[in-house]
């Protein structure tokens, strides 16, 4: 039985060789970087955000026998693919958008899975002490937010070893490649895990629940079940039989349609700067419950509302806004209006005739890439199509009319356009919270474990397990009427957050301390200046806190994130999630305090 070390570290070889060869196949500079390896279970394998995949299976052969697999993102599978066989970089382009993976391109994909298969037979049988063989065979895409946890497809439940590194092909950033072993064929299984695995995994009765089910979906569909009336409860007339409650569906978990959300409107950006011939990049995307008395309590400029029709699992309308500026210069463009004639639009606030028509066909994209984006990450059939489009003031809506959305309760994806020689303004998109089968707004905001009582922040530790006690507190209605100025520390770890409650402290702030699975009770009740979050590592658990605590500042609020090991990829990908300063963990009091003065407002 080898020893995880020794695992590691032939994993950390093939990583080196794989990059050399596949690059050596390619023709083309290819990079892994960022090597991480867990053991995980199924359920926790499918915890990690991804979109539509590739699964090549590695039949392993030799001392022991299993079967393991590469996972990689289908457009990274039909970039690397495509690459090989030297298609034009409009084609791979062209395919990428339209999902094509098939034909030469497949084949050669699984070329370069054959490659990487290779490169762990000869690295296991020099560094192993047993011998183990890799032959690549079927290569087959697949959905994760389809699939069911306690399934045996695309592969059984159990405990695997994973591997992923952060893959790049010359310039460009492609998302992870992973490969998982099981964790029996190396030696490094655990008996308790697979029953833990057994126990937590989802009912086979209703349809699969998406892969990670938060603790407020849990919740729910527990108090749903209880809501269900017994035989007992429940006195039917004699003559007819009793008939038994359908069981109720799981509620999509939360992370989920925050992961299809943004990505859609990150799509729908990319669709639209295809569309007009610009590079449109979106920043600072959030996400969150919100209703219509809410979204209107900002003052905001003119804007256009386009309703998109909802079909599917159920029927409704959600709706597209952005800045009535930007949609006509998104309609001018279109229809290529001369620069001064589209300014002059701009100007006098004119979305009328080619150009009103020309932003409904973008508005026709738009439903186009939400669909798609739908189609591929949500467990939940959601079909959209444009409707009506209309033209309204902020200032001049009154909350309780039906336009130009009705009241309600929504769940909106919100982000900055960017663009290099145009000032655009915010796109967001809104969807009632039934249409996404989503749990309800929670009565108390927040997310995780609710750990301390809502009239005080939770207190921070140190490195030796000591209470560290935060800011006082005042009482619930006494904050509400005061709205006191407040920074939040979210931390991943008890002794991680004492040095910089330390600093802004001193600095003069109320510090509010939250332990990343404790609910942000009473954050509502605070005028947050700013945030900071202090992660226990830069990967995907890190990443969705970072998703939360940025969703719980207001829009312009900095929020500072420190970690360890940050890439160029790592960070570039928070700039994307609203992060406006990044600290190499463990930071320097003086570091520390120089991002408070840098960022955060005085006290």
């Amino acid at each position: 039985m080898a020893e995880r070390a020794t695992v590691d570290r032939v994993f950390n070889a093939i990583i080196e060789q794989t990059a050399e060869e596949v690059g050596a196949l390619l023709g083309e500079p290819f990079r892994l970087e960022n090597h991480q390896s867990r053991l995980l279970t199924k359920a926790q394998l499918f915890e990690v955000s991804r979109s539509r995949s590739v699964l090549t299976t590695l039949v392993i052969s030799g001392d022991a026998s299993g079967e393991g697999y590469l996972i990689t993102d289908l457009k990274d599978s039909i970039v690397l693919g495509g690459t090989l066989i030297m298609l034009p970089a409009d084609q791979i382009e062209e395919n990428c958008k339209q999902r094509t993976f098939e034909g030469e391109a497949a084949d050669a994909f699984g070329e370069v899975a054959n490659i990487v298969a290779g490169v762990y037979t000869s690295v296991f049988l020099e560094m192993y002490p047993q011998n183990l063989h890799f032959k690549r065979t079927t290569v087959s895409d697949f959905l994760p937010s389809r699939l069911d946890p306690a399934a045996a497809e695309p592969f059984p439940p159990g405990e695997y070893y994973h591997s992923s590194a952060d893959m790049y092909l010359g310039d460009t950033a492609l998302q992870k490649l992973e490969v998982i072993v099981p964790a029996a064929v190396l030696g490094l299984a655990s008996d308790a895990l697979p029953e833990a695995e057994a126990v937590t995994a989802p009912s086979a009765q209703g349809p699969p629940p998406a892969a990670a089910q938060d603790e407020v979906a849990a919740e729910a569909v527990t108090e749903a079940s209880a809501a269900q009336p017994t035989q007992e409860a429940v006195e039917e007339p004699p003559q007819e039989p009793a008939e038994v409650a359908a069981p109720a569906e799981p509620y999509v978990d939360l992370k989920t349609a925050e992961r299809t959300l943004k990505a859609a409107l990150n799509q729908c950006g990319e669709e639209i700067g295809t569309m007009l011939g610009i590079e449109i990049s979106l920043s600072s995307l959030t996400t969150g419950y919100i209703s219509k008395e809410e979204y209107f309590a900002k003052p905001g400029a003119k804007a256009t509302c386009t309703q998109m029709l909802v079909s599917g699992d159920s029927s409704g309308i959600s709706y597209f806004l952005v800045d009535l500026k930007d949609a006509i210069f998104f309609g001018g463009s279109l229809i290529m209006l001369p620069t001064d004639e589209l300014e002059k639009n701009i100007q006098s606030g004119t979305l009328e005739g080619e150009t009103a028509d020309a932003f409904g066909e973008v508005a026709n994209i738009i439903s186009g890439a939400l669909v798609q984006t739908f189609d591929e990450m949500y467990p939940r059939k959601f079909h959209l199509k444009k409707g009506e489009q209309q033209t309204f003031t902020p200032a001049k809506v009154l909350p309780e009319q039906p336009t130009p959305f009705p009241p309600g309760e929504y769940f909106q994806v919100c982000a900055s356009m960017d663009a290099d020689e145009q000032d655009l303004g915010r796109l967001c998109f809104l969807v009632p919270v039934d249409l996404l089968h989503i749990p309800p707004r929670p009565a108390e905001a927040g997310w995780g474990q609710p750990a301390v009582p809502a009239s005080r922040p939770a207190a921070a530790q140190d490195g030796a397990g000591a209470s560290v006690a935060p800011q006082p507190a005042a009482e619930p209605a006494a904050i509400a009427a005061a709205a006191e100025k407040a920074v939040v520390l979210v931390y991943q770890q008890p002794q991680q957050p004492q040095l910089y409650q330390q600093v802004l402290q001193q600095a003069g702030y109320q510090v509010l301390c939250y332990e990343a699975g404790e609910r942000f009770s009473d954050l509502r009740h605070y005028q947050l200046l700013g945030g900071f979050l202090v992660m226990e590592a830069v990967d995907d658990e890190g990443f969705a806190a970072l998703i939360k605590v940025r969703a719980e500042l207001p829009d312009k609020a900095p929020l500072v994130v420190a970690g360890p090991q940050w890439t160029r990829s790592d960070v570039l990908k928070a700039v994307r999630y609203g992060v406006h300063d990044i600290l190499v963990s463990p930071a320097s009091e003086a570091e520390i305090a120089e991002k408070c003065a840098g960022h955060l407002p005085r006290p």
